[in-house]
């Protein structure tokens, strides 16, 4: 086993420095946050040496800066406001409007479409009265030509006899009943031009109302899409502002830190929260400890003998690979 422990030794002492090691950035890390912290608390209230006076400056202008954009963002949300105000009450204007003149027009909608179904029940019956004279033509046409076969044939039966005495009657009756069918058409005809008169004066109407309502609602989307631009444009300027606040703060970490580094180093304590220079304090002991343990670390191994450790390791991997084809040999056996 003495010739394992060097080996071993310098196997936990690199274990120990990996996990010292990470501890040391996780320790680092709140430190700068701590530093940083201390520095936005305290960065007004000391004199500081030239190169800490550089970062105290540039903070300064990045404050004047910083109020500057605030300034501007907050004006852009006030008229961001005042234009949404407006919008909202062109919109209940434009609403109260369009109820106003939908009132007028809906009352024309009726009338028209009455007119309309009159139409065209109008021109249906024309159309109805105009193929029953046709069909009368029809009908009479083949009646005499048919009452004429039979005169011209002579002899005739009973039936023959009867069939000529209907078509005799009803060749006399049929151009009785064709000018009553005409009177019907006449008047029919002479009924439309009156209904497409009315017909066209209530379109006209109707077209009037629609052409307003519809300018009305053309200006509307048109004034309404030029408010919703507006606002936009705004908008997108003022997260611009937003994200260059944003910019300009997470630049002040940097010189923050270093002011928070100078208070520490004079022990100058925050007026409204003196613990943050003991946490910086407490914090900087804390990585002092983890850096002087690394350190001795790195001196035991240095005192350890390399030629002891590589022995050791190869000695150690041996074992591993004669452990190894052990297990794979009873595992095989069974």
């Amino acid at each position: 086993m003495n010739f394992l422990a060097p080996g071993l030794r310098e196997l936990a002492r690199l274990f120990d420095r990996s996990t010292r090691r990470l501890r040391l950035v996780a320790q680092r890390r709140k430190l700068s946050d701590l530093e940083s912290k201390l520095g936005l608390l305290g960065w007004q209230q000391a004199d500081y040496d030239s190169s800490t006076q550089q970062h105290v400056d540039r903070l300064t202008e990045v404050e004047r800066t910083q109020a500057q954009l605030t300034n501007q963002s907050a004006e852009l949300g006030v008229a961001m406001a005042k234009l949404e105000e407006r919008r909202t009450f062109e919109r209940k204007a434009y609403e109260q409007a369009h109820a106003a003149r939908e009132s007028t027009r809906t009352p024309l909608v009726g009338p028209v479409q009455e007119a309309e179904r009159a139409l065209g029940d109008k021109q249906r019956h024309r159309r109805e009265i105009e193929e029953r004279i046709q069909t009368l033509d029809r009908e009479i046409k083949a009646d005499e030509e048919k009452y004429r076969v039979l005169l011209a044939k002579g002899s005739q039966s009973l039936g023959e006899t009867a069939e000529v005495q209907r078509l005799q009657k009803r060749v006399i009756a049929i151009p009785q009943e064709k000018r009553e069918w005409q009177q019907k058409l006449s008047v029919a005809e002479g009924e439309i031009p009156l209904i497409e008169g009315e017909l066209h004066q209530r379109r006209a109407l109707l077209s009037v109302e629609t052409d307003a309502l519809n300018t009305l609602e053309q200006d509307f989307q048109k004034s309404d899409g030029a408010l919703i631009d507006e606002i936009a444009s705004r908008k997108r300027e003022k997260q611009k502002l937003e994200k260059e606040i944003d910019a300009l703060e997470k630049g002040k970490t940097q010189p923050y830190r270093e002011i928070g580094k100078a208070l520490a180093d004079q022990g100058i304590e925050p007026m409204n929260q003196p613990q943050a220079l003991q946490a910086v304090i407490g914090q900087r002991e804390k990585v002092a400890a983890e850096e002087a343990s690394l350190a001795k670390s790195l001196e035991q191994s240095a005192r350890e003998k390399r030629a002891d450790v590589w022995t050791a390791w190869v000695l150690l991997l041996c074992l591993a690979i004669l452990l190894g084809f052990v297990l794979w040999f009873l595992l095989h056996l069974r």
